[in-house]
């Protein structure tokens, strides 16, 4: 995952952005862009709106599917993409090393979906009981999940809906609501409470 200034940078010399000093690599050893790796294939970030923490929904390669947090003013986090797919070894396929490695909060195997879309943390008004909670959706099965976005700990997603349409992406709207994108039907939809 990459980080860079471009506000900051001057076209006319040629600078088409800059590297912010406090990335990990910014002072060598790497390449200086680099806020976070060992992710194999980010898809949908979002920044928690009160917390600036950043979450990362990784598609799997094989077995499992996994969500990611990188807490607000990390950098150089380590997500373990070869070893680790999820919470188990891949390459190799056992005995991998955990030293280092920042694990997934949440994870959940292919008979449950094929491909993770990253969501956002709600923190709109009209369902009161998702406040704080992160959303987040798989696109072959159309399920909603959300877990508590206050721990590190690995939790189990908790079953909002089976919605059978193929979730691409989240938004949130200025009043803090989320949208979906539903790529199957080509809708965009609200997320409302139920009834």
């Amino acid at each position: 995952m990459l980080r860079v200034d471009v506000l900051g940078a001057n076209a006319a010399a040629g600078e088409p952005y800059l590297v912010p000093a406090d990335n990990p690599f910014a002072g060598g050893g790497g390449r200086g862009e680099i806020l976070h790796f060992g992710l194999r294939n980010p898809f949908r970030s979002s920044v928690d709106l009160e917390t600036s923490d950043l979450w990362i929904g990784d598609v799997g390669q094989g077995s499992w599917e996994e969500i990611d947090v990188a807490r607000a003013g990390s950098s150089g986090l380590d997500f373990g993409w070869r070893r680790w797919e999820g919470r188990h070894c891949y390459n190799p396929s056992e005995g991998c090393d955990p030293g280092g490695v920042t694990q997934p909060v949440a994870e959940y195997g292919h008979d449950l979906g094929c491909s993770v879309i990253g969501g956002v943390v709600y923190r709109g008004d009209a369902i009161p009981d998702l406040r704080g909670a992160y959303l987040f959706s798989d696109y072959c099965s159309g399920t909603l999940w959300a877990i508590d976005s206050t721990t590190d700990e690995l939790q189990e997603p908790v079953t909002l809906h089976e919605s059978g349409r193929r979730i691409s992406s989240f938004g949130i709207g200025e009043d803090g609501e989320v949208y979906l994108t539903d790529l199957g039907g080509g809708e965009l939809l609200r997320l409302v409470p139920a009834g």
